[in-house]
């Protein structure tokens, strides 16, 4: 097994005595994984569904382990360049580390993880941001819930306070006019976004897609869907899923 680089000393960057050791940790967890498995993948994430994704961890509990946190510190884990990577052709990973990502080390062969991440494909309420897949309205009268069941009254100031007109009549939210929740095509605003949820409509899907892979010191990238819209380049330190930590 070639030399590993694991040891080399990282700079990181000013941060109180807490925060330091936070991410020293990190960085540490992420090459025992390095010492540990065989295989590396960088794997984007869209419309992230917390029950399902941590249904897959604990499915692959005993074989692999995922990193989901800052970008930045994943990729000073793993090696920004040929000169401080752990391991030979590592540093390529790091420049497929943006935007919506995340890493899984795994000793599964390539076909078995292919097969775990094509099965994740679930609908989820979309979050502000996102593209109304249709026009939603309501007309005057008496507000019906998901599936035309009954709305708890109590909604009826979260529904008035994101926007819809309405009151209450003998305990029974009703609209005092017709009212257009979105369009089709629209980005939905934060408000809009809280009303399809009380609505049941879920615009979004959550998926996974794997980016590239290490394996045995061997690098290769795999070819993106053009229609793919690109997740940027923003560091996630506020993820959902507890930052730095790894699964």
């Amino acid at each position: 097994m070639p030399r590993s680089k694991r040891q080399r000393l990282v700079t990181l960057s000013k941060v109180g005595k807490k925060q330091r050791e936070w991410k020293e940790g990190l960085i540490e967890k992420v090459r025992d994984a390095v010492e540990k498995y065989p295989s590396v993948y960088v794997f984007k994430y869209k419309d992230m569904k917390n029950n399902s994704f941590k249904a897959l961890r604990d499915k692959l509990r005993d074989s692999s382990r995922f990193f989901l946190g800052s970008n930045k510190i994943l990729q000073v884990a793993l090696g920004r360049g040929p000169e401080d990577e752990v391991r030979e052709n590592m540093s390529k990973l790091t420049k497929i580390i943006k935007g919506h990502v995340g890493l899984l080390f795994t000793e599964l062969p390539l076909e078995k993880v292919k097969e775990e991440f094509e099965g994740l494909d679930e609908p989820e309420f979309a979050k502000a941001g996102a593209k109304a897949k249709e026009t939603v309205s309501f007309s005057k009268g008496a507000v019906e819930g998901p599936h035309g069941g009954k709305l708890e009254h109590t909604l009826e100031p979260t529904l008035r306070k994101n926007g819809m007109p309405t009151k209450l009549n003998k305990g029974i939210i009703e609209l005092i006019a017709d009212f257009t929740l979105c369009e089709r095509g629209e980005s939905l605003s934060p408000a809009q976004a809280a009303l399809l949820r009380i609505f049941g409509y879920k615009f979004a899907k959550f998926q996974m897609g794997l980016l590239c892979r290490w394996h045995e010191d061997e690098f290769e990238e795999y070819e993106q869907d053009s229609e793919e819209e690109d997740s940027g380049d923003e560091d996630l330190e506020e993820e959902e899923l507890n930052a730095f930590e790894g699964y």
